[in-house]
């Protein structure tokens, strides 16, 4: 099912920003053609019944939406069953009633968290719990405790095992949105208001290094800038009076990339604790750690043990050129 086609559309009732929300996902996820729906698929019954209403919207497509693998359709209208939403080949529906009474988070976060949901049982990604656990598939069809669920939105163990290749790479995807969920979620923010203030102040890359090394990491990093990498460098981002710690903190969701740059005076006090504190936040996620040799590097220091399995950039030798060596690994892109 590589690069499933999926049409969301929404009905006139239910107040969510379908094309803002796709928009997001789009931007985290690799296996899927996702788009939103132009023109309006209408429920004319009172509530939501399968498969007779699946059956109703299937009358209502085009030729464009009976091309697509699958089909969702956001409805505010009940299903006669109380579930969140139901399969009828490839037509969704998902019901958003009551949404009021069940969360003060935002619905743009819900048809996130829901669409996740539903790749999760597209692509065999677990099985729905018969407790609830917090795993996002509690909510195939429960709705208890579904406010909970998207400021936790994790995948427990048991559903994130036992999987191939190919679905460890699904669900790496759908894990990404996933955490955006629950960092909006948690803030009480709107997940598309989220997204949008993250596209606005994301940096590429974060440069972690030792002090004495300053002058050579600082034509390094003018380099990058030119090369147009957005930095996340202390001097340009740390403004007077406040910590370095608080100021990451408020980015480090946001960051592509990390950077270590290790010198002929090792990794210093600082550097140690920003490789300790922070850098597993970016493995934890999932983005690319890179260690950075400098050329006047004579030994190379003992590293921390999740980063000597990383590919480093040697700065001492001219093959592979080593700058852009450096920039395919924080952008992805060969030059």
């Amino acid at each position: 099912m590589d690069n499933t086609k999926i049409i969301v559309f929404q009905d006139s009732a239910v107040k969510i920003n379908v094309s803002q929300v796709i928009k997001g996902i789009n931007r985290k996820v690799s296996f899927l053609n996702i788009s939103s729906g132009k023109g309006k698929l209408q429920i004319n019954a009172d509530e939501v019944s399968s498969p007779s209403t699946h059956n109703a919207i299937r009358k209502q497509l085009t030729k464009d939406t009976e091309k697509a693998d699958i089909l969702i359709l956001f409805t505010n209208k009940k299903y006669d069953n109380n579930y969140f939403w139901e399969a009828d080949g490839n037509i969704i529906i998902v019901s958003l009633y009551g949404w009021q009474w069940l969360t003060k988070l935002s619905r743009n976060n819900g048809a996130a968290y829901l669409i996740c949901d539903i790749l999760m049982d597209l692509y065999s990604l677990g099985s729905t719990h018969s407790d609830n656990t917090g795993c996002i598939n509690d909510f195939m069809q429960d709705k208890t405790n579904i406010d909970t669920g998207m400021r936790c939105s994790f995948v427990c163990a048991n559903c994130s095992s036992h999987l191939s290749k190919k679905q460890n790479k699904i669900l790496n995807d759908i894990k990404k949105i996933l955490d955006d969920i629950c960092l909006s979620s948690r803030q009480g923010m709107d997940i598309c208001e989220y997204w949008d203030l993250g596209t606005k102040s994301l940096f590429d890359a974060f440069i972690c290094y030792n002090s004495q090394d300053k002058t050579r990491i600082t034509k390094l990093k003018n380099r990058l800038k030119k090369a147009g990498i957005k930095t996340w460098f202390d001097e340009d981002q740390l403004p007077p009076g406040r910590t370095w710690q608080n100021i990451l903190e408020e980015q480090i969701s946001s960051i592509r990339t990390a950077v270590v740059f290790v010198g002929q005076n090792g990794i210093g006090p600082w550097q140690r604790l920003e490789v300790k504190a922070f850098l597993q936040e970016f493995v934890g996620r999932g983005c690319p750690v890179i260690p950075v040799i400098l050329p006047n590097c004579k030994q190379v220091p003992e590293l921390p043990i999740f980063l000597r399995q990383m590919t480093w950039v040697d700065f001492r030798k001219k093959k592979p050129n080593p700058f852009e060596h450096l920039l395919w690994g924080i952008t992805g892109k060969k030059h």
